[in-house]
């Protein structure tokens, strides 16, 4: 009977792989949509947690991703604890998080641990400017002198935690017959340069006024941001013929929010364009977590061919987005507010409405619009009925 059992989680693997490819390769009358969860805390509060059970136990942590996964039937789950890693962050000194269980709710500083006066020494040595100034402001323990103990109990939880997401993952696979987002081995996980400047070193406040102040210094820094921690990653893309994850790459869009189409143009284009035409070259598929709104730089976007890209959909409206982005396959579609809040069948028409509009040719993965992150945020009973009907509607 085991073995029977995993025979047929490794088909359903192997399909949802399948429902994945057909969908960014907008293919014409799918076998059916994925269906996938956004969700960031609401599972916890689902399952009797508290934040800080979710957050810093790994062991709830990896058995509420697989709890999640056998009660919903999601084909990936877009976070599985990796996202908040703060058992790991913690123990080389970086208490920014802060959790409140009261208020059911996880803070976080703006990071600005990249100073303006940090900008010409990083472009005069990028390693350097990093190993001194940015990763001990980051992180508190890391320092001249350190202890050897903090060294190898740091090194102790980063290997947990390695290991964790591993066996999160495996778990998944074995026993859900879920893929993962991105394969850890063979996937492309990259952050581009502005975007590791806006969201782990200037923050929104400091890259703003760097771009009125000092452009052509972050013009400087992304060149040789890009040239030695990104180049490399993208050049090692390849064509797979075994696919054993969603996507092949996976990357971040979230500065456009903060920038007109000219700085967009200036400032990201260039460089998230070198990564996207990798992907068409080697024939594979990207997923691009792009939240807020990225209509306003839409033009930049129908530049990217058919087949290939799925963009996240967050505050535009996705039946909009689907006639202004039609070679793009779109991530989202269900609005938080009605899966909380609404009623069953108010739920599976709307669902039955954007498969129908939206992703009659492919270009679909159905989830909510935005993260699930507090206990109101979603509706158990609306979202097992989403889940019957997507997984039998065609």
């Amino acid at each position: 009977m085991e073995k029977v059992e995993k025979m047929d989680q490794t088909k359903a693997f192997q399909e949802r792989i399948e429902i994945f490819d057909d969908a960014v390769r907008m293919k014409k009358r799918p076998k059916r949509v994925p269906f996938v969860t956004n969700d960031a805390f609401w599972r916890y509060y689902d399952l009797g947690y508290t934040l800080s059970d979710a957050l810093m136990d790994q062991q709830k942590v990896e058995d509420a991703n697989i709890d999640f996964q056998k009660r919903y039937q999601f084909d990936t789950l877009l976070d599985i604890g990796d996202r908040n890693p703060l058992i790991m962050t913690r123990s080389l000194g970086n208490f920014e998080y802060g959790i409140d269980d009261v208020n059911n709710t996880l803070m976080l500083k703006e990071q600005t641990h990249f100073h303006e006066d940090d900008y010409d020494a990083f472009v005069k040595n990028p390693l350097k400017t990093l190993w001194e100034n940015i990763i001990p402001r980051k992180y508190t323990y890391f320092k001249e002198g350190m202890p050897l103990e903090t060294i190898q109990r740091t090194l102790g939880e980063f290997l947990a935690y390695d290991q964790a997401m591993g066996k999160t993952n495996k778990r998944l696979a074995e026993e859900c017959g879920v893929p993962p987002i991105l394969d850890s081995v063979h996937g492309a996980r990259i952050y581009p340069a502005f975007e590791a400047l806006y969201n782990f070193l200037r923050g929104m406040k400091g890259l703003s006024r760097d771009l009125r102040k000092i452009p052509e210094k972050v013009l400087a820094f992304n060149e040789v941001y890009h040239n030695v921690f990104v180049k490399n990653l993208i050049d090692g893309i390849t064509h797979a013929d075994t696919k054993t994850s969603a996507f092949t790459a996976f990357t971040i869009m979230l500065s456009d929010n903060m920038i007109n189409p000219k700085q967009f143009e200036k400032f990201f284009w260039p460089q998230f364009k070198e990564l996207a035409d990798k992907i068409v070259e080697t024939d594979n598929t990207m997923f691009v977590l792009s939240e807020g709104s990225f209509k306003h730089v839409a033009e930049y976007l129908q530049e990217l061919p058919k087949g290939h890209f799925c963009f996240y959909v967050e505050m535009d409206d996705i039946f909009e987005t689907r006639k202004r982005l039609p070679n793009l396959c779109l991530w989202g579609g269900l609005p938080v507010s009605l899966i909380a809040r609404g009623t069953k069948q108010e739920c599976i028409d709307y669902a039955k409405r954007v498969i129908d509009e939206v992703g009659r040719d492919g270009g679909l993965v159905l989830c909510t619009n935005k993260f699930t992150s507090h206990p109101k945020d979603c509706n158990r009973e609306n979202l097992l009925a989403v889940s019957e009907f997507v997984h039998q509607y065609q």
